[in-house]
């Protein structure tokens, strides 16, 4: 293009008499330029298409960037509810499991009737926190466990009595045991070697009190066991009746 203007120039500003005798025609030059400026159009035409394309394009790009995003939450999401929904599921099943063993494994209200008032009967109506079915201890302390705990240490009650009164009937009144130790303490100084001997006699007394408490225990223990047992598949029907 630059050419065919440069030699269009030179042509009109040199006189006729001194152009060159193989100079081109100013009319077929005239032609040639007007044909690329043509061209020079389409092409500025041809690249405001593709910058429009390419505006088209980037639009786009940011669209699917954005629908990119939300495919990932949405997949996040649905991972969520696929946990939630098989921890649903595996429950569900563990709760079917369960209803199907306490239908197998029915108990008649009579027999929990039964169980009830034989809990009833031995005081055990209340445990801690911490006690389960089959928990060896009993469900609720004893007159001996409470006496070794801090109330019994704090009273004004001897060692000794304590034993006697574990060991005795738990109806008999503790002014009994307080009177016959304040009688023993009321003896004078002659009397010392006798209250000597009246402890020892009661510690070993003590002793064989303790060991027949600690039967006692065991012997309660198992039944508790049992108790526990029957609890647990008592709350089984209980589920499957709902």
């Amino acid at each position: 293009m630059s050419k065919i203007e440069r030699e269009l120039f030179e042509i009109i500003s040199t006189p006729k008499g001194q152009q060159r005798p193989d100079a081109p025609d100013t009319m077929n030059l005239m032609d040639l330029l007007v044909h690329k400026d043509k061209e020079i159009k389409e092409s500025l035409k041809t690249a405001a298409e593709q910058a429009e394309i390419q505006k088209t394009i980037d639009e786009l790009k940011t669209e699917v960037d954005k629908r990119d995003a939300n495919i990932k939450q949405l997949q996040t999401s649905l991972k969520e509810a696929e946990t939630i929904l098989s921890t649903a599921i595996y429950q569900a099943k563990k709760k079917l499991n369960a209803i199907q063993q306490a239908n197998k494994k029915k108990v008649s209200s009579e027999e929990l009737i039964k169980f009830a008032h034989r809990i009833s009967a031995s005081n055990a109506v209340a445990s801690p926190p911490t006690w389960a079915p089959g928990d060896p201890r009993r469900p609720y302390p004893t007159d001996f466990e409470m006496r070794l705990g801090f109330l019994g240490k704090g009273s004004d009650i001897p060692a000794g009595a304590h034993m006697l009164q574990s060991q005795g009937s738990y109806g008999e009144p503790m002014s009994s045991n307080r009177s016959s130790a304040n009688t023993s303490m009321d003896h004078g100084p002659g009397s010392q070697s006798t209250t000597t001997w009246q402890n020892t006699s009661e510690l070993h007394h003590s002793l064989s009190s303790t060991s027949g408490i600690l039967s006692e225990i065991k012997g309660h223990n198992k039944e508790n066991e049992d108790v526990g047992f029957m609890s647990s598949d008592s709350s089984s029907s209980s589920s499957s009746d709902e």
